[in-house]
């Protein structure tokens, strides 16, 4: 019983593919002499001719090199195999005024099966720039029964024919292959059933007929692209109406091939064009890899799917893909506080579990968005294991970056503090480790956020006092030292923050007395030379501040004692420091141009502070942006020195851009 496992995504836009043209051309000196019209065979004829059926006719074109006037050549043919009384051969070939091209019409009639017919044509007249004659072969192949035996009736289809729409991946099991005995050709009905539109669109659609068969054809283009097969133009029951829906239509060319069906303005696209590869088979995974594949989409033409079709013969052969091969939750309650080495940062990081299996979890999007980590995590044996040679989406010089975890180094602690010793590398196509980069220590708190990390229950006394703040502007950095002191039971005073002389930059901390923690967000001070003023969070990478109430920063003891202030969880933006801002003339600048890190070390009369330029307030200092920043910002290419584990030669893949234009070979 075929079985459909897939998830629904978001539609995807898609590109439109145009219709091309096809055309000969040749140069050619038109004040040389010719013999008469000139009239000559096209380079890319075919000589190689196979019909179907006792009698009818076929056409070969032809053209010539003079097309201003009406003009006629005269043609004589040469036979074997009998065939002058088979084949009826014009005595001339004609052209209208203009014309350059016209076609000659071959008729024939009793034609014995499994005959093969030489056939020689030639012009009266004759070109320096073509050929004046053609030889070509005409096959009327012997008739052959196919005999198709099964050879799995487990395949599974790793199915993309609405990806453009968002729906990749999809794992379509329990499909019955054939093979035809005598030839390279194999088949299997096509999945694409009531229940695979109930699956993906909840409607169904309702064939009249039995579902049509999908050929691998291995036999058609095996002499000019051996061991390489491709999948004929196929009506599979139905068209997609872009912007509508599926719709029953059993004449519609659904899917096929790109090599082998359609053209570009440059031509056909030949079995074998490297660009747009046709199906191939690997014989150590059992596996057909569709190559470039179209789905014919009625209101935007054929868009090209260039890789992803996979169909195995034996799914116990298949790559495992965790993505696809489970299914994802999210754990209630599981997110959790990220501290990456590597990154240089932290994060709450979404944690998700199979629920095939119940000790199989991954972080979704870790290093990279849509690049998800996975790991195994047995909570009763306090067991913590990753699979191996796991993509990270990160790169250093163009090559993808690989992760294992070291062996024996990952740990959970009885607090759920996961800690993973983590083995960055490079490989090359085989799989081979070819060259470490570093090794990492990730740690990952279960269900525990940033707040949870900071001292619960202290007094609002405890934060009284003289404290040491780091401030930077991007090319100085110091230490300032920083007062606080107690206005009531749930309000501190902040002065000193803004590095300004002679100004009153006193600003509040809010102290919650259920957590014995401090909370900082936007607020209004002290104006300065008429110019409004207020201090609020900051992201010191992208230069964005909020101005937002619900923003805020939470403040408190960390294990070592030093004043922490940490991004809110429930903040839209993220938030690293704090800084002094003004508004004035429909401009937002920084007070004076330094801004304040969030780790405030306990002052000691030994306290050494770095050398800071003295800060005169000016319209002329740094300019900010107002507004909410993303929550996670990635950088992927980290450019990180290798050491190689053994002589290696890495390659770099170059990806095609897929060329736009597209019809029917016809």
């Amino acid at each position: 019983m075929k079985k459909l496992n897939t998830y629904l995504l978001a539609l995807m836009s898609v590109f439109v593919l145009t219709w091309g043209a096809c055309t000969d051309s040749y140069e050619y000196d038109p004040a040389s002499a010719v013999v008469g019209e000139g009239v000559y065979f096209p380079s890319s004829i075919q000589t190689s001719i196979t019909l179907e059926g006792t009698e009818g006719s076929f056409k070969l074109k032809v053209q010539r090199t003079k097309s201003e006037n009406a003009g006629e050549s005269g043609l004589v043919a040469e036979f074997d195999e009998g065939g002058e009384n088979i084949f009826s051969i014009p005595d001339k070939v004609k052209f209208d005024a203009g014309d350059a091209e016209t076609e000659v019409t071959i008729g024939y009639k009793n034609l014995v099966r499994g005959t093969t017919y030489n056939v020689k044509i030639s012009f009266t007249e004759n070109t320096s720039y073509g050929n004046s004659s053609l030889t070509f072969k005409v096959l009327y192949p012997a008739e052959v029964l196919e005999e198709w035996e099964v050879v799995s009736q487990d395949a599974v289809l790793i199915d993309q024919m609405f990806s453009p729409y968002g729906a990749k991946d999809i794992a379509i099991s329990g499909i019955t292959v054939e093979k035809e005995k005598n030839t390279a050709q194999y088949r299997f009905r096509s999945p694409y059933d009531a229940d695979y539109f109930m699956s993906l669109f909840g409607e169904t659609l309702i064939f009249s007929e039995e579902l049509p068969y999908i050929i691998l054809d291995g036999e058609t283009y095996k002499n000019n692209a051996p061991g390489q097969y491709y999948i004929p133009a196929t009506a599979l029951g139905f068209k997609m109406v872009d912007g509508q829906g599926p719709v029953v239509d059993a004449d519609w060319n659904t899917f096929g091939s790109v090599a082998g069906n359609l053209k570009t303005g440059d031509g056909p696209i030949e079995v074998g064009n490297p660009q747009y590869p046709a199906v191939s088979f690997d014989a150590a995974t059992q596996m057909f890899d569709f190559g470039s594949c179209y789905h014919n989409l009625d209101g935007y033409g054929f868009f090209v799917i260039n890789g992803g079709f996979k169909l195995y013969l034996d799914p116990a052969l298949m790559a495992p893909d965790f993505d696809r091969d489970y299914t994802w939750a999210t754990v209630e309650d599981g997110d959790g506080y990220f501290t990456s080495e590597i990154e240089g940062k932290s994060w709450m990081q979404v944690v998700q579990q199979a629920e095939e299996d119940p000790t199989f979890f991954r972080f979704t999007s870790l290093y990279a968005e849509g690049v998800h980590i996975y790991f195994n995590y047995d909570p009763e044996a306090k067991t913590l294991t990753m699979p191996k040679m796991q993509p990270t989406g990160l790169s250093t010089f163009g090559n993808a970056i690989y992760v294992d975890a070291v062996a024996g180094k990952c740990t959970v602690d009885a607090e759920d503090k996961f800690t993973f010793t983590l083995s960055f590398y490079l490989a090359d196509e085989e799989g081979n480790k070819t060259a470490e980069l570093l090794q990492s220590t990730e740690t990952f708190l279960w269900g525990r956020t940033p707040i949870d990390l900071l001292q619960h229950g202290k007094k609002i006394d405890d934060y009284v006092g003289t404290w040491v703040v780091p401030v930077e502007n991007g090319e100085q950095s110091g230490k300032i030292p920083v007062t606080i002191t107690k206005a009531d039971g749930t309000t501190l005073l902040v002065s000193g923050l803004s590095l300004m002389d002679n100004y009153d930059d006193t600003m509040a901390l809010m102290y919650d007395e259920e957590t014995g923690l401090l909370v900082f967000g936007y607020q209004p001070v002290a104006s300065i030379q008429g110019f409004d003023a207020f201090v609020a969070p900051f992201n010191s990478v992208t230069g964005q501040l909020t101005r937002t109430s619900s923003e805020c920063l939470v403040g408190g003891f960390n294990k070592a004692g030093v004043l922490t202030f940490v991004n809110n969880p429930d903040n839209q933006g993220v938030y690293d420091s704090m800084v002094y801002a003004v508004t004035g003339g429909g401009q937002l600048m920084l007070m004076s141009g330094f801004w304040n890190y969030l780790e405030w070390e306990p002052y000691a009369p030994a306290a050494s502070f770095g050398t800071l330029d003295k800060v005169d307030f000016s319209m002329g200092t740094k300019s900010v942006e107002e507004g909410i920043v993303s929550k996670r910002t990635y950088k992927t290419e980290l450019n990180l020195q290798a050491f190689p584990v053994q002589p290696s030669k890495l390659s770099l893949k170059v990806q095609r851009t897929a060329v736009q234009g597209f019809s029917l070979v016809r």
